[in-house]
């Protein structure tokens, strides 16, 4: 494992964005794993200015993404697909065919699950996974609690979950209750691991997630046993280590 401080947000950003650049200039066809969230957000707004001035191209990479909201067609504006396409997609030189997320709208859980673990099969596995952690210690929809051995399923989310995005929602009663989400099994699976923190409320689950026991409870925490893992947090997130 192995941690590096930045100053601030922009500073991890910088700092995760050049781990990010780096394996794609080694590997021009690397498969990237993606996340969504705010705390990505400034990772990949440096991404796209360092691709609008030639420094890096997508153009043979392959995207994966963590999750997606069961039954949110990929038009919807609070699908992730859509904030991809908003936040990074639309600025860069990824072929459309190379971009890769659960299929929301597929209302077989166990055939969207399966086909999205066979994408993964076929292009040969994540190269690097990008993660962000949530303050329970949730790394994509892996809530605490699950099994560390899944895959690519389908969870019910969380009450927290569902009541912290109705703010996204005009109607309460459009909140997915559901998304598909790469388990732990997949994403420990990925070659490299890159997670960004950032924010004075996420000390506490840092320090629990990498200097505590490895625990269900904690998903976060079995990335302590992945081979190459990097944590980027700025200051705030890594008060407590």
């Amino acid at each position: 494992m192995k941690i590096i401080r930045a100053k601030d947000y922009n500073d991890m950003s910088r700092k995760a964005a050049n781990i990010i650049s780096a394996q794609v200039i080694m590997k021009p066809n690397a498969v990237l794993g993606l996340a969504t969230g705010g705390t990505p957000v400034g990772t990949y707004r440096q991404l796209i200015d360092w691709y609008n001035k030639d420094d890096i191209d997508f153009s043979e990479v392959t995207t994966i993404n963590l999750d997606e909201y069961r039954g949110l067609s990929g038009d919807h504006p609070q699908s992730y697909l859509y904030f991809m396409h908003k936040n990074f997609f639309d600025h860069v030189n990824v072929p459309e065919d190379h971009i890769h997320i659960p299929n929301g709208a597929d209302p077989d859980a166990g055939r969207a699950c399966a086909a999205y673990e066979e994408i993964i099969r076929a292009a040969g596995g994540i190269d690097l996974q990008l993660l962000g952690i949530g303050t329970d210690g949730h790394i994509g929809f892996n809530e605490p609690g699950q099994a560390f051995e899944l895959g690519t399923h389908c969870v019910d989310l969380t009450e927290s979950t569902i009541l912290s995005n109705q703010r996204f929602f005009a109607d309460g009663e459009e909140v997915p209750r559901q998304a598909y989400t790469i388990g732990i099994k997949t994403i420990m699976q990925a070659r490299k691991v890159l997670m960004v923190a950032n924010g004075s409320n996420k000390a506490e689950i840092i320090r629990r997630a990498f200097f505590g026991p490895v625990t269900p409870e904690v998903p976060a925490s079995i990335l302590q046993m992945h081979p190459d893992f990097t944590l980027v947090g700025d200051s705030d997130a890594l008060a407590l280590i």
